[in-house]
């Protein structure tokens, strides 16, 4: 072959993760033969040679980077000219970055005048000339979602096989358990596996959530997300024990050495919405680890348990919904019932150390305070806001009349330079003596210097006039939304939510209403970043 014949070439990839590779199993993966035979027989088909091809191939690289050694090769025969054609089974063995494919396929290889094929895309740059044609939205489909999903099904594949086969792969290891050192497999805790067990055992011999709870707090056990804090890292923590705490290990089967798989699951491929499955239908993989309990035990103590499922709390409509906290322990306010006319503390329940009992607030109270404290805000962002406006038109005139004065000096300074050159050239006509035109060139000179420096504080004030516009404008749309509910009459959970950050309920029945306003805006408008209420 001479070195400047054109070549026909087909491209072959195979990513990392297919495992052959990594393992050494095999020198060359299954799929790269796939695609071989696939090519050929395309070619055949065709009416061409397939030993005519020459054919590169990238075994083990992932196809979101055009960095691989194949494709470098690849690519440096394009640059040179000596490509006429290549060929690959689809698209996404080329690139699966649909920028970077579009890329080559408008751009560099019709410059190149190179005849690409896709086979499992249909397409062939021969038969669309120039044009790709609709090979942009195959190349969407294929990448963007049909990749995506295949790609995460998978992934979702080898992940429940691992959890059918009874691996642990579920993150941080549950309270009473922790990782072993066998991969994806727990053992028992033995610091925090008998608290565990003494709830369980509690429970069976009668004692209700709230009593367990309140013993593990008299006796100061620490909670599981504290005492998990440092495998976990940053995650919230609660300092004492709750119903929630408590009633989570008991419905727990875990700690019967049997693991429940699948407990929810995804509603399609990319949806974020999870759907709870019954515990009738559930999955229960037998004996995949220690157990802590037995599963009398478990059973027995189960019995205390009302109900797995959440009790319907409060409604989201409520204006006042996880806004509310407790100054002593940090615990949300609760209302129960609809009906119930007071927020409450409930930490008290749990420990006898917790003062508490004594956080709670009417509704009614609290709507009018709230209500008053936003309408007083709306009044103060509003006048603030008209200042803010009125600056803003100042400093607009201060512009207009500093650049109508950096034109009038730019104008000078172009008049002192002809000033210059006319004296220059009077000196070379010999109109004025060498003496005269050193004298009034320095004249000229000091002018400029001295126009020049004025010019400099007028543009620096002419920066920060623009700059203050600038805030001006920036501080009066952000604080649009809060403006338009100037005129409220009623409090909503849309409104709350944009105002207030949260709303903290003291013992003696004050509280303290902290504001979304950020603090530039606090700052610059002079309004609290919160604002504290007296009791009633």
């Amino acid at each position: 072959m001479l070195f400047n014949e054109k070549i026909d070439i087909n491209y072959l990839r195979l990513s990392k993760e297919d495992g052959d590779v990594e393992s050494g199993a095999i020198e060359e993966s299954c799929s790269i033969g796939s695609q071989r035979k696939c090519i050929e027989q395309y070619l055949r088909r065709k009416g061409f040679d397939p030993s005519t091809f020459e054919e590169i191939v990238d075994d083990g690289f992932s196809g979101t980077s055009m960095d691989r050694p194949g494709m470098k090769r690849m690519l440096r025969l394009v640059e040179a000219g000596r490509v006429r054609t290549i060929i690959v089974r689809d698209l996404s063995r080329f690139a699966r970055n649909y920028l970077e494919a579009g890329h080559y396929l408008e751009f560099v290889f019709p410059a190149y005048d190179i005849r690409f094929i896709s086979i499992n895309d249909n397409y062939d740059s021969n038969e669309y000339g120039e044009s790709t044609a609709g090979l942009e939205l195959a190349i969407h489909n294929l990448i963007n979602q049909l990749y995506s999903k295949d790609l995460s099904k998978k992934i979702k594949s080898a992940v429940d096989l691992k959890k059918m086969n009874g691996e642990y792969v579920y993150g941080t290891a549950p309270y009473g358990y922790k990782k072993g050192e066998k991969k994806n497999t727990i053992v028992i805790d033995q610091i925090v596996s008998d608290v565990v067990k003494n709830i369980f055992e509690w429970a069976a011999s009668g004692k209700t959530i709230t009593e367990i709870a309140r013993k593990l707090n008299d006796l100061g056990i620490k909670t599981p997300s504290v005492y998990l804090a440092p495998v976990r890292g940053k995650y919230k923590t609660r300092e004492f024990w709750t119903f929630e705490s408590v009633r989570n290990i008991l419905a727990n089967r875990i700690y019967t050495g049997d693991t429940v798989p699948f407990k929810s699951h995804v509603v399609r491929v990319g949806s974020n919405r999870v759907k709870q499955i019954p515990e009738e239908e559930q999955t229960i993989i037998p004996n995949t680890h220690e157990a802590i309990i037995s599963r009398e035990l478990y059973y027995q103590a189960r019995l205390v348990i009302k109900s797995t499922k959440k009790t319907k709390g409060v409604s989201h409509n409520n204006p006042f919904s996880s806004l509310l906290v407790c100054e002593c322990c940090g615990n949300k306010l609760t209302k129960g019932k609809k009906q119930n006319k007071h927020w409450m503390c409930t930490s008290h329940r749990y420990s006898s150390s917790i003062g508490c009992s004594d956080v709670r607030i009417s509704e009614e109270l609290l709507e009018k305070i709230v209500l008053r404290a936003v309408m007083m805000q709306c009044q103060i962002l509003d006048i603030k806001i008209k200042r803010l406006r009125e600056n803003s038109n100042m400093a607009k005139s201060s512009e207009q009349i500093l650049s109508g004065e950096i034109r009038t000096m730019r104008q000078r300074l172009s008049q002192l330079e002809e000033s210059k050159m006319s004296l220059y050239e009077d000196y070379v006509e010999m109109k004025i003596t060498k003496e005269e035109y050193i004298a009034q060139k320095k004249k000229v000179s000091l002018a400029t210097e001295q126009l020049k420096l004025e010019l400099s504080v007028s543009e620096n004030k002419m920066k920060d006039v623009r700059e203050k516009m600038r805030l001006s404008i920036n501080n009066i749309d952000e604080t649009d939304p809060f403006i338009r509910y100037n005129q409220i009459d009623k409090l909503t959970p849309e409104l709350t939510k944009e105002l207030i950050k949260r709303i903290i309920v003291k013992q003696d029945g004050s509280i303290r209403i902290e504001w979304n306003f950020t603090d530039e805006i606090a700052k610059i408008i002079e309004v609290p970043s919160y604002v504290d209420y007296e009791a009633v």
